[in-house]
Order: C-alpha cells, then sequence, then structure tokens
C-alpha cells in the first residue's frame, strides 16, 4: 500500500444553478446548489493536483460561472495550498479531467507542473476554440500564450499507474470528447475520483437522470455503467463531480486528510 496522503479542497460553491443541466427533473426552473472543489495528493513520487477549478477573472470566466460561483480568495486552489504547507511550485502534476471552464480555471498558475489531458478532449476542444464553437475563447487564449506543459494522455489506453497507489482512468467520451479520473489505493480504503462522468447520485437512479451538460448520452450511459462497475470490482468509493451531500460529508483539506 502506497503512502498517500489526499487533501480535498474546498474551492467555493455554485449557487442557484439550473439543475436540469446536471440532472433531469420535471421542472426545468428548479435551482441547486453544488460545490467546486479540487483534490491534492502528496506522494514521494511527486504532488499531485487532481483538477484546477473555476477562476473568477471577469476578462475570461463565462457568466454561467461568474454569475453563480461563491468563491472566496481562500478558496483558490493556490491558497488552499498555503494552508497545509505547499507552495504552488510545488506540484508536479496536474491531471486534469477535462477542458470545462470549472476544472482548468488554474492551470496557469503551477509553474512547475505537467498537465495531463485526455488527447481525444485537447485535440477537439482546441478544434472548437480554433472553429470558435464554444464561449471559452477567453480563457485558450490566455493559456496558449503561456508556457504550459501539456502531457497528452493515449485514448487507447485504458489505465495507466502514474505514481504507486493512484491510477489514471480513461473514461472516455461521454460527458466530453475525453475524460480521466483517478482510482486511489488508500488505507482507509480505495476512491474512485470521477469529476463529471456523474455528478451526483441523483443521475444514477432508478430512473437514470441524463445531465443536461452531456456531448454524448448515448455513451454517457455506458460510460456511467463502467463507472459503477469499475467501483464495486475495484472496492472503490466513488466520489462524485458535483454532489453537495457528500462533499459536506468529506474531511476537508482544512481539517485533515484521507491516507
Amino acid at each position: 500500500m502506497a503512502d498517500l496522503k489526499v487533501y480535498v479542497m474546498d474551492n467555493g460553491t455554485n449557487v442557484g444553478s439550473i439543475k436540469n443541466d446536471l440532472i433531469s427533473t420535471d421542472d426545468p426552473d428548479e435551482r441547486f446548489n453544488f460545490p467546486s472543489w479540487t483534490v491534492l495528493i502528496r506522494h514521494k513520487d511527486g504532488n499531485i493536483l487532481f483538477d484546477a477549478a473555476a477562476h473568477l477573472d471577469p476578462e475570461r470566466q463565462i457568466s454561467l460561472i461568474l454569475d453563480n460561483l461563491r468563491m472566496e480568495d481562500e478558496d483558490a486552489p493556490v491558497n488552499r495550498l498555503k494552508q497545509i504547507g505547499l507552495e504552488a511550485g510545488d506540484v508536479d502534476t496536474i491531471l486534469l479531467s477535462h477542458m470545462h471552464p470549472d476544472h482548468f480555471g488554474y492551470i496557469d498558475a503551477f509553474p512547475n507542473a505537467k498537465i495531463i489531458v485526455h488527447e481525444d478532449e485537447f485535440t477537439y476542444m482546441m478544434r472548437d476554440y480554433a472553429l470558435k464553437r464554444f464561449p471559452f475563447t477567453k480563457d485558450f487564449d490566455h493559456f496558449l500564450k503561456q508556457d504550459l506543459k501539456w502531457e497528452l494522455f493515449p485514448a487507447d489506453v485504458k489505465m495507466r499507474e502514474l505514481v504507486p497507489g493512484v491510477t489514471i482512468v480513461n473514461f472516455g467520451e461521454g460527458h466530453s470528447f475525453g475524460v480521466l479520473g483517478l482510482l486511489l489505493e488508500l488505507k482507509c480504503g480505495n476512491k474512485l475520483l470521477i469529476s463529471d462522468i456523474i455528478y451526483s447520485p441523483e443521475n444514477v437512479g432508478p430512473p437514470v437522470r441524463y445531465p443536461g451538460i452531456c456531448h454524448d448520452r448515448e455513451r454517457w450511459e455506458e460510460v456511467m455503467n463502467y463507472t459503477l462497475l469499475l467501483a464495486r470490482l475495484t472496492s472503490a468509493e466513488i466520489w462524485f463531480g458535483h454532489d453537495q451531500a457528500q462533499f459536506d460529508s468529506l474531511i476537508k483539506s482544512t481539517e485533515g486528510y484521507y491516507e
């Protein structure tokens, strides 16, 4: 069993968001709150950050996030790290689940980190950026001017050990063009970090409640079922992408860590 310390970092709350975007409901006007968060994994072979939260730069951020995210200075990933004695330069790797703005916000804040992202996600998001098909143009304009160390995860590799006890899981297409997660082997029990593959247990049902924000609904349900199977096979607890009740139950980085 690898010696890991896993910190769950609170990066704010999305308030009054449209629930249908994440979990289908009968009321299209229903609103709810959900968490924004990242995970820091301390390992003798390097510090790993899972996702990089949303930013609140009004010059770059889309209104869907800017209007709803309640985020204080202390909530920014770099400041959450300082609270546990780390600087931004101490992060060696960012495992970017996918290239949506509530997950890539601070990727440029970590000068020494390589950024691992699914190769299909990178390829097709850059295609859509060039063709001006999505509203994240200002973010991509910004990131492409930075000296970021991208590493593309092969689309045909299903799982690969990153460091002992930490395995990259390739969930593939569904929510987006290509989503990555992490399987953590901990003394307290395995954890499966899945980002937006499944937002909440409410999506699972029964009945299945599809997310409104979804690249391919048919593939999404296939990946959801694969995720549930993988969790059973590895005896892992799923950490859902945006489930407020589960997030409230987790130990936060200001309180302690998992090992």
